[in-house]
């Protein structure tokens, strides 16, 4: 009978399949300097016996040179799960690959399940379902669980066999779980906002997860509806509810209630048959008269980056009607209450629109109409309904927008159209969001014809200003204090304030750090006004990955970046869009080149903009935002009405 052998000498894998007739196409020789990491390559060789099928017969971690370097993960020391060669069968052919070694015995290890029911109830979040795990030969099996976090878990038994098994032997067998998980635990301040349902097998030292999900029956099914609540519930102090990812994979959701939500008046309207009512009115009325456009920016609370600019310009349209939400609670309602069409948030006509709309046209995704992970299941499958003209508040030319992007064709907030600045930029949404290039506009964002190009000059006012990234990587972090988020704002804080005056230092924090720094000695720092209005008085701007730069370059500021985490960012992230040329200001990745930076451009207390922005800046930026005529939103106007949208 054949056997699979494997060798691997001087980067060269070579896999033979030894018979008693030995062909060429029984050896496969591998240069692996190259490959990808995480990527499985299929040999030309066929599984030819019961013996090979389901099978490692390679599995060593060794160091290769990989083509896609970054993507290698930064594992603990002594850590079980490493980086491996390997090389293993499933039914039909022999494969090889550089990944980790959890992802190998995941490539052996099938598991075969059917959720049979899913509920919330006030004390339990409660799951029914039968499986098994198809293990293949050889593997050493050392237990199993399903669990939501790691206090919130119950042994599981599923069956475990070398071999399929046919779905009505499975049933006779009984092999039915059930599991109980007390939501008090689940529903804390510090547990996070979203969790997988797992199964996790225990293998040779490792912890192999395994997500649940249920798919829609009918594949032709909206697969963004899987984003609205599959079931919720309201409990104590908490929102929470259980959705699908956009594989059908189960998430719970779970955050503190809003005011909002203990108002009677909200919970009458937003009530399961209250909302049935209105989605399904609002969808047939939707189908007859003229286009109900709804204009919006950030939460339904600000009227400041262009959206309601639009607004304005599209509000008299005769072959479309057009209204604008905001909360009546934000400052900005104050000053546009008096404006014909303008909807109070939470009001009658609100609730009417929200399911009425045939577009959404905003700066933020449709879920900034109501709640953030809102509850309400029919406003959550109307925003996947309906086509979102996403306008942007800011230029997508630094940080990687997917595929953990919500406006990534097929998730949630997938737009029909989007706004760029820059043929560029176009390229770069086209490659991370996968739309078609003709669903992207590039007209200039319409933040960039509500404000001045190139106001700031050397005779502004010397306003250097701190606005770092908040990294979800540090969400785990009880104590803020010691995140490097934290620890970054306070080092360039100290470099800044050798140079300049500490009144003329600005920190836009992150509302988490928020607190922290108001009861520090940099507290009279801190900015809390609208971003837009510091913005616009900033001469110079010292970042790390946010795409204000851009915003601050227009108006004539310089710019900074400090990047000393830039290798672990990108790990978690994604690469930044930028290559090493394209930077709009100079970049550096440690302390001493930040201070060198620093002072080289503020001299005797000035910030010499000469020194801060290049003529190379220039050129640079004018390829990434090409436009500065602040016709914007005339160009924007013009394709909407081209589209007969408004």
């Amino acid at each position: 009978m054949s056997k699979i052998c494997v060798e691997f000498q001087d980067n060269v894998l070579k896999i033979r399949c030894v018979r008693t007739r030995i062909t060429p196409e029984d050896t496969e020789t591998v240069s692996v300097n190259g490959i990808e990491f995480g990527r499985k390559y299929r040999t030309n060789m066929p599984v030819r016996n019961k013996s090979q099928k389901n099978k490692i017969f390679y599995m060593e971690p060794v160091q290769i040179e990989v083509k896609n370097a970054a993507s290698l993960p930064i594992l603990a020391e002594g850590a079980k799960d490493v980086s491996v060669l390997a090389v293993w069968s499933n039914d039909k052919y022999i494969y090889y690959g550089y990944l980790l070694r959890s992802s190998v015995y995941k490539e052996i290890i099938k598991f075969s399940y059917k959720v049979l029911y899913l509920g919330l109830s006030r004390r339990y979040l409660s799951l029914w379902m039968i499986g098994y795990f198809q293990t293949g030969s050889e593997i050493p099996i050392q237990g199993q669980r399903f669990y939501i976090d790691e206090n919130n878990y119950q042994e599981s038994t599923m069956k475990t066999d070398s071999a399929l098994i046919p779905k009505w032997k499975l049933l006779l067998q009984h092999n039915f779980q059930h599991f109980k998980i007390p939501l008090d635990s689940l529903l804390s301040e510090d547990t996070q906002i979203n969790n997988m349902l797992n199964i996790m097998l225990k293998v040779d030292g490792l912890e192999l997860d395994y997500r649940l999900g249920k798919k829609f029956r009918n594949r032709l099914a909206n697969i963004r509806h899987y984003y609205a609540p599959y079931k919720s519930r309201y409990l104590k102090d908490f929102a929470v509810h259980v959705r699908r990812t956009d594989r059908g994979n189960f998430s719970i959701v779970k955050r503190p209630k809003e005011e909002v939500e203990k108002r009677l008046w909200f919970k009458i309207m937003e009530s399961r048959g209250i909302s049935w009512l209105l989605y399904h009115l609002g969808k047939w009325r939707g189908k007859h008269g003229k286009n109900v456009n709804l204009f919006y920016e950030k939460f339904s609370e600000k009227a400041e980056e262009g959206a309601f600019d639009l607004f304005l310009m599209a509000r008299d349209s005769q072959s479309s009607r057009n209204y604008y939400i905001i909360d009546e609670h934000s400052e900005d309602y104050q000053r546009i209450r008096g404006e014909k069409n303008v909807v109070r948030k939470y009001s009658l006509k609100y609730y009417w629109l929200l399911y009425r709309v045939n577009y959404y046209i905003s700066t933020e995704a449709p879920a900034h109409l109501n709640l953030l992970r809102s509850n309400n299941k029919y406003f959550r499958k109307s925003t996947c309904e309906h086509p979102f003209i996403f306008l942007q508040h800011g230029v997508t030319y630094l940080k990687c927008q997917g595929p953990t992007s919500t406006f990534v064709a097929g998730k949630e907030g997938e737009p029909q159209y989007i706004i760029v600045g820059s043929e560029k930029e176009k390229d770069a949404v086209c490659d991370m969001l996968k739309l078609p290039e003709e669903r992207i506009w590039n007209t200039g964002l319409p933040i960039f014809s509500k404000i001045d190009y190139k106001h700031i000059s050397q005779d502004s006012q010397d306003t250097a200003v701190i606005m770092l990234t908040w990294k979800t990587y540090e969400e785990h972090l009880q104590d803020f204090e010691q995140s490097e988020y934290y620890k970054n704002v306070i080092r360039i804080y100290q470099i800044l304030s050798k140079y300049l005056e500490p009144s003329k230092i600005i920190i836009v924090p992150h509302p988490k750090v928020m607190d922290l720094l108001a009861h520090t000695d940099m507290k009279d720092s801190v900015w809390k006004k609208p971003i837009s209005e510091v913005l616009g008085v900033t001469k110079l701007l010292v970042t790390d990955y946010s795409s204000v730069c851009y915003n601050v370059f227009y108006q004539g500021a310089g710019v900074v970046f400090y990047q000393p985490d830039l290798e672990l960012y990108e790990m978690e992230s994604g690469r930044l869009i930028p290559s090493d040329d394209e930077y709009i200001g100079a970049r550096v990745f440690d302390l001493k080149a930040l201070e060198e930076t620093l002072q080289n451009i503020i001299q005797d207390g000035r910030i010499i903009l000469d020194k801060a922005r290049t003529s190379r800046d220039e050129a640079c930026y004018q390829t990434i935002n090409e436009f500065s005529d602040g016709k914007n939103l005339t160009r924007i106007y013009q394709k909407l009405v081209k589209k007969k949208i408004v």
